[in-house]
């Protein structure tokens, strides 16, 4: 291990070799441990409910639902055999009786959905900003409740987006089709139309993530969007040199030691974000 490594590493020192030079301090300690648990298990317990109900789920209604660890991908198909991609950390409520009543669900997160095509019945994502309807296609919703940016790209197909909230100012729906993108802000109460270049939202679907001689800060970025994490960059010895090379489906974790052997930085995952140190 380098020098850089074991100074990044230093406060993970485990707790005996500090107990051993204070034995006096054992039952203070037993009992801090013990308060620090509880205290953590509690807190988790309490995240846990808050993402078990959103404020966006109606009373009264039951849901199963779909969680992507942190730092992960999720791939899985729901009954009405539409093909679903959760990102890290997102939440998405699919109502019990999914899809005999409607095929409406409900994200808080970010997700790609490869929407088939069974009848004439519009498949429906709701998130606290956008209200996305589809009856075929591939699609990438963004949209955490903590943010008030959200964007929808349509891959292909066709679709109908518009604000899932009342606005004072515009209520309309847009009509999107292939290589066409949605622009939303709920604070600002803004939502537009743009276009996007399809080829790198088909790489992410793919499970591939692309650089070449992609420079260190953007690339960064790209993994920050592939994950949904954030990333943080500290140092002053980031690499001139640009990144080349294809990443396919793996964790984040896999992915940076991979990095960190190949240009040189550590690195450190922490609850809500990671940390890279040059």
């Amino acid at each position: 291990m380098s020098v850089a490594q074991k100074q990044f590493s230093r406060h993970r020192l485990p707790l005996y070799a500090y107990m051993r030079k204070r034995r006096n301090w054992q039952p203070f300690v037993a009992i801090l441990i013990t308060v620090i648990l509880v205290t953590a298990g509690f807190m988790y317990y309490s995240a846990g409910r808050h993402h078990a109900r959103s404020s966006m789920l109606p009373a009264g209604q039951q849901y199963a639902t779909y969680q992507c660890p942190y730092g992960e991908r999720k791939m899985f198909t729901l009954a009405d055999s539409t093909m679903v991609l959760l990102n890290s950390r997102t939440h998405l409520y699919v109502p019990v009786n999914f899809p005999h009543s409607s095929r409406e669900v409900i994200l808080d997160g970010e997700a790609f959905f490869g929407v088939r095509k069974p009848g004439n019945k519009e498949f429906v994502i709701t998130t606290d900003k956008l209200r996305a309807r589809t009856k075929g296609g591939f699609c990438r919703i963004r949209s955490l409740e903590s943010q008030s940016g959200a964007t929808f790209y349509l891959l292909n197909g066709a679709a109908s987006v518009q604000k899932s909230y009342h606005s004072n100012t515009d209520n309309q729906p847009e009509q999107l089709q292939s290589g066409e993108m949605i622009l939303a802000n709920k604070d600002i109460d803004l939502m537009e139309k743009e276009t996007f270049p399809p080829a790198e939202q088909q790489d992410c679907l793919d499970g591939k993530l692309v650089f070449n001689n992609t420079p260190v800060s953007t690339a960064f970025k790209k993994i920050e969007d592939w994950f949904g994490v954030q990333m943080e960059l500290r140092g002053k010895n980031t690499p001139s040199q640009g990144i080349s090379g294809v990443f396919h489906t793996g964790s984040l974790q896999n992915m940076l030691s991979l990095l960190s052997d190949s240009i040189g930085f550590t690195y450190r995952i922490t609850r809500d974000k990671v940390v890279i140190r040059f």
